[in-house]
């Protein structure tokens, strides 16, 4: 079950564009919070809406439970709202893909919060993260990715610690069974070359970051 959950940062009209694409093949779409608000601005219902509700008035819950949209309140301040987002439609809805939009932009420590909540349910679920920039996914053993359109594309491998066995096809400069760490070697701005990617994780936290351009 394919769910696209819309969180409540800075929104672009290029990434819209793709969000509107995707939220036609979606089969549940959340709002985090006052993500709500962003899907309506586009024309968009969700199933649901959850948050510590911060961020939404107390109007736009009545019009949204008026329109038959279930609220789930997550007051726990313990997490942040994206993270038991995805933890609750994983655990009550059986979601297996999750596609994130309205999650990065803006403060340095809110990326780095939204990268760490990637990391943490992508080791059992497929999350990806969309923005009007690129998506990003964290890597479980293998990914990969086909496409004639992705020639030409940017592609870059953010390790969180120390990455071993990394082995990559399909781009300009390759890694065999290389390592990857922050602060001694970095995996930034490759080039893709075939209509194939694929990146092979021995060990370690990383996250592919595919440029859309």
């Amino acid at each position: 079950m394919h769910a696209l959950l819309c969180a409540n940062a800075p929104f672009s009209d290029s990434a819209a564009a793709l969000l509107l694409e995707v939220a036609q093949s979606a089969d549940l779409l959340v709002g985090v919070d006052g993500g709500a608000r962003t899907l309506s601005r586009y024309s968009l219902l969700p199933h649901l809406v959850t948050g510590d509700g911060d961020s939404l008035s107390e109007q736009e819950c009545q019009a949204l439970r008026a329109a038959g949209v279930q609220l789930v309140p997550t007051p726990d301040q313990d997490y942040t709202d994206l993270d038991k987002a995805l933890a609750y439609v994983i655990a009550e809805h059986g979601a297996t893909e999750l596609t994130v939009f309205g999650a990065t932009g803006g403060r340095l420590d809110h990326s780095y919060s939204v990268f760490s909540t990637l990391l943490k349910h992508g080791k059992h679920t497929r999350v990806q993260l969309i923005d009007e920039t690129a998506r990003y996914e964290a890597i479980q053993g293998q990914w990969h990715c086909t496409g004639p359109e992705l020639v030409g594309r940017t592609l870059s491998l953010l390790a969180f610690g120390r990455v071993e066995g990394v082995t990559t096809t399909g781009l300009r400069w390759p890694l065999t069974d290389d390592w990857l760490a922050p602060g001694h070697r970095d995996g930034t701005l490759n080039q893709v070359v075939e209509s194939t990617i694929t990146v092979q994780v021995g060990s370690g936290e990383l996250i592919v970051m595919l440029h859309h351009l």
